[in-house]
């Protein structure tokens, strides 16, 4: 009772939509849920095209997290306080992936830098996943 056309349209749209959904839902999870995503962007053989659109967002896209969380991961890892770390530290990352961001900044002595930085939580969260998933690390 459908054209091919809109039932094709209708099917688009639904994939689309649902794709969104569980974009956001892999941003929410972190960690390995966003490279299984980035890898799954990657599979045009596996999924549908409008999930490939979407999902290719996490490739380049991800948001990143909030500064004070950075300079604290950074203040507990170094001990130190950022102020004693860097002259300059841009509060704007360079890139911010699945794992970690990197941010810009000069020491003090002048030379530049690019530190990385691991989001908070991310290793209990990768050995959480491994855990439930029957992969051992050890």
């Amino acid at each position: 009772w459908v054209s091919t056309v809109k039932k094709n349209a209708i099917w688009a749209k639904t994939h689309e939509r649902n794709a969104r959904r569980v974009l956001k839902l892999m941003i929410e999870l972190e960690g390995l849920w966003v490279k299984m995503g980035q890898y799954l962007s990657t599979r045009a053989d596996v999924l549908p095209e409008p999930y490939i659109e979407v999902l290719k967002q996490l490739q380049d896209s991800l948001p990143p997290r909030p500064l004070e969380e950075v300079c604290g991961t950074i203040e507990k890892e170094l001990g130190k306080p950022m102020r004693q770390l860097f002259a300059t530290f841009d509060v704007d990352p360079l890139a911010t992936a699945s794992i970690a961001q990197v941010h810009r900044a000069t020491l003090e002595d002048g030379r530049e830098v690019v530190v990385k930085v691991q989001h908070d939580g991310i290793k209990e969260i990768i050995l959480e996943v491994l855990f439930f998933s029957g992969n051992s690390v050890l």
